[in-house]
């Protein structure tokens, strides 16, 4: 017994303690009588309705100000701009120097993107109680809409921690639910790898089909050929999810669900053409699509719902994206490309000397992730 005794008294043991109010006599006759149980159950049901258009009217504020908005293009020696970003980035050897420079460029864009929504009126109330009272009345038009959005008229408080989430969206500071993250650090690094991908399929076969494509999606365009929507300037265009879906269609291509018709975009072109290079080395590099916007992302994880209402709602949740990772990760998928997998268990087979770490933003946002800043690993 003595060989235990060290262990003991060495740390501390958390205990739960659990209450539960046990109502007597005929308390629960009077609660249930009374209706109290039944109008929480309701205002439970309608507080989740509200919340989902609480996040429409916060999708539909960040359209309507990144859509008047633009960042800073022309460099003036800010570290404010577009272009000092480009140049920063396209750097591939940073000392110290350098480094500390684009993260204040970062900082000061971030900051451009987040003034850009506090400067505007709504903004006051978007986490007060006229948010309920005031602007969700003015902006729904269902008129069942209209009455859960009454019912919530003098218990505004209910959505307290709610609007204390969905306010951090707004923030100027790093992290990966901000707007302006998800702009700075995520997208405009793709937008620029885009730009050196798109000279290389100028200079190929593969841009004999821009004009087609810019003829398949003329009605969703801003532009008079494709060419300009892989300059640095359009930037400012895609800040927006409907700009942002524009660009990802161009790329990716787009359904026509109600036709059943694909037309295709960019990358099919560069995936026709790479099929029939026999040398690898003349193949072309795919685009990468930009994120979706904050909470437009969210519509893309159809198999993680709001709140899951049962354990078979869970398991049938764990099921699908196990099916998702096994297509994507374990084995080939559907256009049979390689998987992780089958890459990772055939390393011993490659030259380690000739593979390399692409320097992009998911470099970034893992450094982030792990050790709460963006450069660590960089540097």
């Amino acid at each position: 017994m003595n060989t235990f005794r060290r262990f003991t008294k060495t740390y501390p043991l958390s205990k739960t303690l659990r209450f539960e109010l046990k109502p007597i006599g005929h308390t629960l006759e009077n609660i249930i009588s009374s209706g109290l149980l039944e109008q929480d159950r309701h205002r439970d049901a309608s507080y989740q309705q509200v919340k989902k258009i609480i996040d429409e009217y916060h999708k539909a504020f960040i359209e309507s100000v990144l859509d008047n908005f633009k960042l800073t293009y022309v460099s003036e020696g800010k570290k404010n701009s577009l272009k000092e970003f480009y140049t920063d980035y396209m750097c591939k050897s940073k000392d110290e120097t350098q480094k500390k420079h684009f993260e204040e460029v970062h900082k000061n864009l971030r900051k451009q993107i987040a003034d850009s929504f506090s400067a505007d009126e709504r903004f006051k109330r978007i986490d007060k109680k006229e948010l309920i009272q005031k602007d969700l009345v003015n902006f729904v038009e269902k008129t069942e809409e209209q009455q859960l959005i009454e019912e919530f008229k003098d218990f505004t408080t209910y959505f307290t921690g709610f609007h204390e989430n969905r306010k951090n969206m707004y923030s100027a500071e790093v992290q990966s639910t901000a707007i302006a993250y998800r702009l700075i650090h995520e997208n405009l690094p793709r937008f620029i790898d885009n730009m050196s991908v798109f000279d290389k399929v100028l200079a190929s076969p593969v841009a004999e089909h821009l004009a087609t494509i810019r003829a398949d999606f003329a009605e969703y365009l801003n532009v008079e050929n494709i060419a300009e929507m892989f300059r640095l300037d359009y930037y400012n265009i895609v800040l927006t999810q409907k700009q942002i879906d524009v660009y990802n269609a161009i790329i990716g291509g787009k359904t026509i669900e109600e036709k059943n018709i694909k037309i295709k975009g960019l990358n099919e072109y560069i995936n026709l053409y790479n099929q029939q290079q026999k040398d690898k080395s003349a193949r072309l590099p795919k685009l990468k699509p930009l994120y979706k916007q904050i909470l437009s992302d969210r519509n893309a994880i159809s198999w993680l719902p709001e709140q899951f209402d049962s354990d078979e709602k869970v398991l049938e949740a764990i099921q699908k994206a196990y099916q998702e990772l096994d297509e994507q990760v374990l084995n080939r998928n559907k256009e049979g490309e390689h998987s992780l997998k089958e890459l990772l268990l055939s390393l011993s087979s490659y030259d380690l000397e000739k593979i390399y770490i692409r320097n992009d933003q998911q470099l970034t946002d893992l450094s982030q992730k792990v050790y709460d800043h963006w450069s660590i690993i960089s540097k």
